[in-house]
């Protein structure tokens, strides 16, 4: 215990008052000498002593004891050092400082390890938030083991107050690294029409060209050879509608120090620019109405509906100039602009002379090169008038037999049907309602999804790059309708559109990887037997292996841990699927080197110490204490300030005299220097 005084005041004011009355009296002080006032030195005494008077002053004494100074070391350990393999080597290095620290007298050393976020390395923050309960008189020194890379130097104007600050940097800034930067990607774009990337390689050598691979979801799409340090642009066409994983990575440089930052990836939502949809009626019935009804739900469809009233061989009287209805466009909608549609819908066609043999030939060649073909039988199906023989026989995968089955029976799913996208999960077919009329038909070929009596019902396959779909009956309006309960006549059709349409969450082969809140949740979906486990890439480049459990007819699914941030990618032969845990392309892979610049105004406002300990963290410099004032950092070594702080673990107070005495005299003196002039 260390006996101390010191002067100790007890004002009769708020101290902002006191403030004000003195400085009023100092400006009234100043217009009295600036005119020549007769007792100067008198007033200003006065004045004095009526400001000590309502200060009240006292002698206070005190039983202090000294208080030990805190050292902070704050440790680095986010993923740009584990990335950069330097990790271990920066916990070493502020191990090492901490232990020098320890064996100061009087010097209370705190450690902290702070860990990178989805904005990266804030280290002024962590900084800021250590210093929160620490006495600043307490404070020695900070010192900060780091790469240098932080994501908040702004906030170092707010620290230049600090005792002297020192930074450790771990890693050779000498020592190069190559990576890739996406300067700008668009978040969508129209399927089939172009998008432009804008993307820069950094690498130490200025001239060199650096060959970039870009990849939608795993697949190849083109190589382009970049120049090194230059902005880039490029063009890709969106190939599907919704999510699209594009993948930029730039070939290994001679020097790196991680692959991570090699690569850049955003995810493109593609959208359809409107489909559309060609839907044939061959005569009124029913069913036309659902047809219609379904596709002119969907905002994103448009639709071409024609129904055909007046056959050619119907022979009456009436001019044609009073007829209403129109000439079936044939040769505008299946020759000039038959390329525009991305479905064509024959519901219960009868084959006249309206299209002629060349007419079928087109859509089957529109078929096979991206389109698609749905074809709902009715009556005629089982006669000459059916489409088979037509050049569409070529790609459908069944064919009538030339009877009907007139009488009442149920859908069913076929055993594949209950693994298919376009049946699976249907609610209740038990309950489903039963249909009246069934066109005989043998599939040979395709997937047959639905059965009718044991018979094909619903006919799905694939032509080329399209599609084709035969439902073998015109009864789905009898769900429509409720007849005996009814069924999901919306769900089923809906689907089997939008899988005619090629949309990516009905293919029958799918993978997806979706972040949650336990990890990464994996499904894959299939028509076969139980697929082998899945190959999991993480964003170091480890591969670990999935075992995925059955969860419904026809799809797998697992969860598994994701404990870093980035881009995951999974494998299933020639499947792949991407997500993203955390930012898509994480700050702290962006930049590795080790580098001092963004750190240095710190240690420079400070009067702290930046040193570089090597990609070993070995090369540390000595520890020393110093007075206030001195010098705090030297070519191989850091200094800790002495603070000479103290806790008052007792106190006395003794007034120096009545406040009211003090403004008593004060008012005296100003009164003789009133009578002074007065003279």
């Amino acid at each position: 215990m260390i006996p101390a005084s010191r002067l100790g005041f007890d004002p009769t004011l708020p101290i902002p008052w006191i403030v004000a009355l003195a400085a009023f009296a100092l400006v009234g002080l100043g217009v009295y000498i600036w005119r020549k006032g007769g007792a100067p030195i008198t007033r200003g005494l006065g004045l004095l002593f009526i400001i000590v008077g309502l200060l009240q002053p006292m002698w206070v004494r005190e039983t202090r004891e000294s208080a030990a100074d805190i050292a902070l070391v704050l440790i680095d350990q986010s993923e740009s050092l584990s990335l950069a393999g330097r990790n271990e080597a920066a916990r070493r290095a502020g191990q090492a400082i901490a232990a020098q620290l320890s064996r100061q007298p009087s010097l209370e050393v705190r450690v902290r390890e702070v860990r990178g976020a989805g904005d990266g390395t804030l280290l002024m923050g962590a900084l800021e938030d250590s210093l929160a309960d620490i006495d600043r008189t307490r404070l020695s020194s900070a010192v900060l083991v780091t790469d240098g890379q932080i994501a908040d130097a702004d906030r170092i104007e707010h620290l230049r107050r600090l005792p002297p600050t020192h930074a450790i940097i771990i890693g050779d800034p000498a020592r190069g690294d190559r990576r890739l930067e996406l300067i700008s990607a668009p978040a969508f774009g129209i399927v089939g029409e172009p998008i432009t990337i804008e993307a820069r390689v950094d690498d130490p050598n200025q001239n060199a060209t650096v060959a970039v691979r870009v990849s939608i979801d795993g697949k190849l799409e083109r190589r382009i050879p970049a120049q090194a340090n230059r902005a880039f642009s490029f063009q890709i066409v969106t190939p599907k509608r919704g999510p699209n994983m594009v993948v930029l990575e730039a070939e290994s440089g001679p020097q790196e120090i991680s692959q991570a930052n090699n690569r850049a990836a955003f995810s493109l939502a593609g959208v359809r620019d409107r489909l559309r949809v060609l839907l044939i009626t061959g005569e009124p019935h029913a069913g036309a109405r659902v047809w219609r009804n379904l596709l002119k739900s969907d905002p994103a469809v448009d639709l071409v509906h024609f129904t055909i009233l007046r056959p050619p061989e119907k022979l009456d009287f009436t001019p044609l100039d009073e007829l209403a209805l129109i000439p079936f466009p044939t040769r505008e909608l299946f020759q000039d602009r038959l390329g525009e549609f991305d479905l064509i819908i024959f519901d219960r066609y009868r084959r006249r002379d309206i299209l002629q043999p060349i007419y079928f030939d087109n859509i089957a060649r529109r078929v096979e090169a991206g389109g698609a073909l749905l074809i709902a039988a009715g009556p005629w199906d089982a006669t000459y008038d059916s489409l088979y023989p037509t050049p569409l026989a070529a790609i459908l995968p069944s064919r009538p037999t030339g009877q009907i089955i007139q009488r009442a029976y149920r859908p069913e799913p076929t055993a594949l049907g209950l693994r298919h996208p376009v049946v699976r999960g249907l609610p209740n077919p038990a309950g489903w309602g039963r249909w009246t009329r069934l066109v005989e038909a043998q599939a040979s070929g395709g997937q047959t999804v639905l059965s009718g009596m044991g018979r094909p019902l619903l006919v799905l396959d694939r032509a080329g790059q399209g599609r084709i779909a035969q439902l073998w009956s015109d009864q789905a309006w009898l769900w429509a309708r409720g007849y005996q309960g009814g069924g999901p006549h919306g769900e089923l059709l809906r689907r089997l559109a939008h899988w005619l349409m090629q949309e990516p969450e009905l293919e029958e082969e799918r993978l997806s990887l979706t972040p949650d809140s336990g990890g990464l949740r994996i499904e894959r979906a299939t028509l076969g037997p139980a697929p082998a486990p899945i190959d999991l890439i993480d964003p170091s480049g480890a591969v670990s292996r999935v075992e995925l459990a059955a969860a419904e007819p026809g799809v797998w699914r697992a969860e598994t841990p994701a404990p870093a941030q980035g881009l995951y990618e999974a494998r299933s032969g020639s499947l792949r699927a991407f997500a993203a845990v955390g930012p898509l392309n994480p700050r702290e892979a962006a930049a590795l080197s080790a580098t001092g610049d963004l750190i240095r105004p710190l240690t420079n406002a400070t009067g702290g110490g930046l040193y570089f300990a090597g990609e070993n963290g070995q090369q540390l410099p000595q520890v020393r204490r110093v007075e206030k004032g001195a010098d705090a950092s030297g070519g191989d070594w850091m200094g800790f300030r002495r603070n000479g702080a103290y806790v008052v673990r007792s106190a006395a107070a003794q007034p120096l005299g009545p406040g009211i005495a003090w403004a008593a005299f004060g008012l005296l003196l100003f009164m003789l220097g009133w009578r002074r002039e007065a003279r």
